[in-house]
């Protein structure tokens, strides 16, 4: 085996020393350097992990506030609308008392008129009645040329008021 490594070049001593060294730094590298770097690399994992389930875990707070803020959106949406229609509503009852009471206003005005002109046609015709009298007997005291009596007086009154009475009624 001897001239093998000698036919490649390779010395014993030498190969011998460098396995050695390479032991050695193994060794030490396993001893100091890698129980760090690993527990260093482990360590950046976990933060790295964490940092990914914080992210995920913003994610679904961040849907779950956008839900929730979707909701009262339309909430606050279905409540106005509520409100809307409920003014609207509002207001038509409103108007609709208010065209009540006008109309209620204008038949009471209109009963008044005509309470009034029933009142000024009655007075009228009274006191037309009374002037057709007073003429009535005028002429027929002219026409007769006499003094009525009493009795003549009042028979003739009621004559005649009985037929204007008659006239006025079949002219309205």
């Amino acid at each position: 085996m001897q001239e093998l490594f000698q036919n490649l070049g390779i010395n014993g001593k030498l190969l011998f020393a460098q396995i050695v060294n390479f032991l050695l730094i193994l060794f030490l590298l396993k001893k100091f350097v890698f129980g760090k770097l690993i527990s260093h690399l482990e360590a950046r994992r976990k933060r790295i992990e964490k940092g990914l389930e914080l992210r995920d875990s913003a994610e679904r707070e961040m849907q779950r506030i956008e839900d929730a803020r979707h909701r009262e959106l339309q909430s606050a949406r279905i409540q106005a609308e509520g409100v809307v229609a409920q003014a609207r509503t509002d207001a038509e009852e409103k108007r609709k008392k208010a065209l009540e009471l006008v109309r209620q206003e204008a038949e009471r005005l209109l009963a008044q008129a005509r309470g009034e002109a029933e009142k000024q046609k009655s007075d009228a015709t009274r006191a037309a009645a009374e002037d057709i009298r007073k003429i009535s007997l005028l002429l027929a005291e002219r026409v007769l040329a006499r003094s009525l009596t009493k009795d003549d007086e009042q028979t003739a009154l009621k004559e005649v008021q009985t037929y204007f009475e008659k006239e006025y009624q079949l002219q309205h």
